[in-house]
C-alpha cells in the first residue's frame, strides 16, 4: 500500500470520540476540520463510536479505513483512548 504517515491524537476531556476522529484525520492530512471533505457519517455510525468511549473507559481496541487512513483507536493505562491515524495520501 505504499508508505503512511503516522500522527497521533489524544481527546481532550469530554471530546466525542467521532469529533476527536474528524479532527485527528483531517490534522493527519494537513487539513481544517472545516474544510475536510470526509463525512465520518458516511463510514461509521458515529453514536456506537462513541458509545464505545463512555466515561473515559475503553476497554478494547478498533481499527477502521476512512478517508485514505487507517484509524487505529486503543486505551492508554487509565482507559483513555489514543488514535493513531496512517495517513495513505
Amino acid at each position: 500500500m505504499g508508505d503512511a504517515r503516522e500522527f497521533y491524537y489524544e481527546p481532550e476531556e469530554g471530546e466525542q470520540l467521532s469529533t476527536a476522529i474528524v479532527t485527528a484525520v483531517a490534522k493527519a492530512h494537513d487539513e481544517d476540520v472545516l474544510d475536510q471533505l470526509w463525512l465520518i457519517s458516511e463510514d461509521i455510525n458515529t453514536d456506537a463510536l462513541d458509545g464505545l468511549f463512555q466515561e473515559r473507559n475503553l476497554k478494547m481496541s478498533l481499527q477502521f479505513e476512512a478517508d485514505s487512513t487507517t484509524a487505529t483507536i486503543t486505551a492508554d493505562i487509565d482507559g483513555n483512548p489514543i488514535i493513531k491515524i496512517e495517513s495513505h495520501r
